[in-house]
């Protein structure tokens, strides 16, 4: 086996050489290297220290706008909501728009009637005034009239006693002038009658007219003095109960002698026909003109 040969101070001097100049410098690289590897290491942690903390922020900033989009979307309906009830309020006054033109064309048509009633008032205030002087005026005449018909009445009734048969029998006088009651009742009275009276509709109630007419032997209807309404209802009872009655125009004391003489006459001309029920023909029109 051979012997290695030992090395001598200068082989091991190159050998140290040749180590330096290979080994050493990739030592140094090395070492670089890892220094480098160091300073990028922490670099790197600072830089993912960085990012979980930008991470985290965007995480909270996220979240912040996930709640606030919650918060928008109800926001939206609610709105959509009131929107919508909105709309159903102004389809309710757009319904009662109409109702509401209406209501104003009938404030004005009241308005209108308003005026008219109260130019109607005036016109009837004037000629209520103008009726009361005509009243006043007429009170005047019925006074001197009541006297003349007191005086007439005592030759007119002679005359008619001795034609007329009214012992017992009511004569309803509807009508008249109000002054003259005394001589109208003295003249029924003188022929054997028993005197009633109904004014005809001004102040006496139409009920009242119908009991009076029911209860009336005889009916003497002074036209000049009553209502209209007073006067078909008298036509029209006579005529459904044949009932004798004589129309006067004139209210006078001499034109109800006269139809209390029309009414004998009537009378006397039907019986003797053989009319038994003793109904006579109505409707008779006296148009004395006396006083």
């Amino acid at each position: 086996m051979p012997i290695a040969p030992v090395p001598t101070a200068q082989t091991a001097l190159a050998n140290m050489a040749f180590f330096e100049a290979s080994v050493y410098p990739r030592l140094h690289a090395a070492k670089a290297l890892s220094e480098e590897h160091a300073v990028l290491g922490r670099e790197l942690g600072r830089v993912q220290q960085r990012m979980t903390r930008v991470m985290a922020e965007k995480a909270a900033e996220l979240q912040q706008v996930q709640g606030e989009l919650v918060r928008t979307r109800a926001r939206v309906v609610a709105k959509d909501a009131q929107i919508a009830f909105l709309q159903q309020d102004l389809a309710a006054l757009q319904d009662s728009f109409a109702e509401f033109e209406a209501h104003r064309r009938l404030q004005r048509r009241l308005q209108d009637q308003q005026a008219r009633s109260q130019v109607l008032e005036q016109q009837n205030a004037d000629l209520r005034r103008r009726l009361a002087a005509a009243e006043r005026a007429g009170a005047l005449a019925t006074a001197g009239l009541a006297v003349a018909g007191a005086a007439t009445a005592t030759t007119v009734a002679p005359a008619v006693v001795e034609s007329v048969g009214l012992q017992h029998k009511v004569v309803l006088c509807v009508g008249g002038r109000t002054g003259s009651l005394a001589s109208y009742r003295d003249v029924v009275e003188r022929v054997g009658g028993q005197f009633a009276h109904h004014d005809g509709g001004l102040e006496d109630s139409h009920n009242v007219l119908d009991a009076s007419l029911a209860a009336a032997d005889l009916v003497i209807c002074q036209t000049g003095c009553i209502s209209h309404n007073a006067y078909w209802k008298v036509k029209d009872f006579c005529k459904r109960t044949g009932k004798q009655c004589v129309f006067v125009e004139n209210p006078s004391v001499s034109s109800l002698a006269r139809g209390l003489e029309t009414i004998s006459i009537t009378i006397a001309n039907a019986t003797p026909a053989g009319r038994s029920d003793g109904a006579v023909e109505t409707g008779i029109q006296v148009t004395a003109g006396a006083t």
